[in-house]
């Protein structure tokens, strides 16, 4: 399979209308000089993050360069329009404030580093295969925790137990991100975003600047950031953000973090480096179908920042079938050689999820050595209740011809059939 052919999807790809308001906000902005008013480069970010926190200490110097190599190629490559720098400057600037934050909070209360993040879990697998869904159900057992867009987005000062779920910060950050889908409303049909939800370890990760994923797709088109990593060991991004996750639980203790990732498929050994008590709960759905609505999501991420979503094949490793291929039997020589010890991976068939959540959450808790609570499955019913998918729109999206969908079969065939992965189409 070429990868042409498994990048047709998104050759494809046509992006909606947007709103009345967004086009005419960017029309405006072809008349600008948009690098001089709504600058992204390193200096003029730097200086607002520390004139608007008063800090200047951003902890090890390592985070500085791929920031560097992040700026230019926003500046240079992103093809941003209005809107787009406007959300992209705002959101580089949470990054660098909190960042600077973080590092203020440790030098003041030193014995935040003593904090013990005791066998987490991380939701593992291709992108659109009920990954989120698990996350958002085990996220409402009191015994877990998981990091939520809001505490991610503004950490400090660090979240206390008795106004977690009552902080203000909640309600902005509900702000920021619901205008992703104001100014793209197709997006509610793929993926309920808001400040209060469970956030994708990328979200933690970027206030490192060590870690290539979510710049790229939803601050632009970003190659030469994600190319600065491609000889890079990613576990400095992991190590910072378990730093976060000990700020986070300082105050507000987790007796387990469920984490989400499922870009982690590309170096599962490389997460164990930072954590290495980690256990994986990965979500298998048919490849192909998955391939389709990733093509989907992701082209519509790039639609609300820039004129110009799939300009290259930077995030082929989600979109394209030749490579995501690759990607989801990787993960098989590490389980055969023992590189990854079978003991910390479990299966999950996104068929018997959607059947029965709650049953197949207390089948990976048993696997891990705990059982659920009354009251954990009490909550997780009231979320289920509370949160229908009916209550979205309806998310359609290019399935393919059936030549594809075959040749896709076949690159697909070694990780189906390995893991017993049930056809959808």
């Amino acid at each position: 399979m070429t990868r042409s052919q498994g990048s047709a999807r998104v050759q494809r790809w046509q992006p909606p209308p947007r709103p009345e308001w967004v086009q005419r906000i960017n029309a405006e902005g072809e008349h600008l000089d948009l690098p001089s008013v709504i600058p992204l480069n390193a200096k003029s970010l730097i200086a607002t993050a520390t004139e608007n926190t008063g800090l200047s200490d951003f902890g090890e110097d390592e985070w500085y360069q791929p920031f560097q190599v992040l700026c230019r190629s926003l500046e240079e490559e992103a093809k941003l329009t209005l809107v787009g720098r406007l959300m992209t400057r705002q959101e580089v600037l949470l990054a660098l404030e909190a960042r600077l934050r973080i590092e203020d909070t440790y030098k003041q209360h030193p014995e935040i580093d003593d904090e013990e993040i005791v066998s987490p879990l991380m939701i593992i697998g291709q992108g659109r295969s009920g990954t989120s869904a698990l996350q958002n159900l085990i996220a409402e057992d009191p015994q877990r925790g998981t990091e939520r867009a809001w505490e991610v987005q503004r950490p400090c000062p660090p979240p206390e137990a008795a106004t977690y779920r009552t902080d203000p910060r909640i309600g902005q950050a509900e702000g920021l991100i619901g205008m992703w889908s104001r100014v793209t409303p197709e997006l509610r049909s793929m993926h309920d975003f808001t400040g209060w939800g469970p956030a994708e370890s990328i979200w933690a990760q970027v206030i490192s600047f060590r870690m290539p994923w979510w710049p790229d797709p939803l601050w632009g088109y970003l190659p030469s950031f994600v190319n600065y990593f491609a000889d890079k060991n990613l576990a400095d991004g992991y190590r910072y953000e378990k730093r976060l996750m000990k700020l986070l639980q300082w105050r507000n203790p987790r007796k387990q973090w469920v984490l989400k990732s499922p870009l982690a498929l590309n170096h599962l050994p490389t997460v164990r480096e930072a954590f290495p008590d980690m256990g994986f709960i990965w979500t298998h759905r048919d490849p192909v179908r998955a391939v389709a609505s990733v093509v989907n999501l992701t082209g519509t991420l790039y639609w609300i920042r820039s004129d110009h979503p799939h300009q290259g094949d930077d995030l082929s490793v989600l979109t394209d079938s030749s490579v995501v291929a690759g990607v989801m039997s990787q993960p098989i020589r590490w389980l055969e050689d023992g590189t990854l010890p079978r003991e910390c991976l479990c299966n999950v068939h996104y068929r018997d999820f959607v059947r029965d959540p709650i049953s197949t959450i207390e089948q990976i808790y048993r696997f891990f050595g705990s059982d659920m609570t009354d009251e954990a499955r009490s909550a997780m019913r009231t979320y289920m209740e509370e949160h229908p998918r009916s209550g979205r729109p309806g998310h359609d999206y290019d399935l393919g011809t059936a030549e594809e969908i075959q040749l896709e079969r076949a690159a697909f065939k070694e990780y189906t059939e390995y893991f017993n992965v049930p056809e959808e189409l």
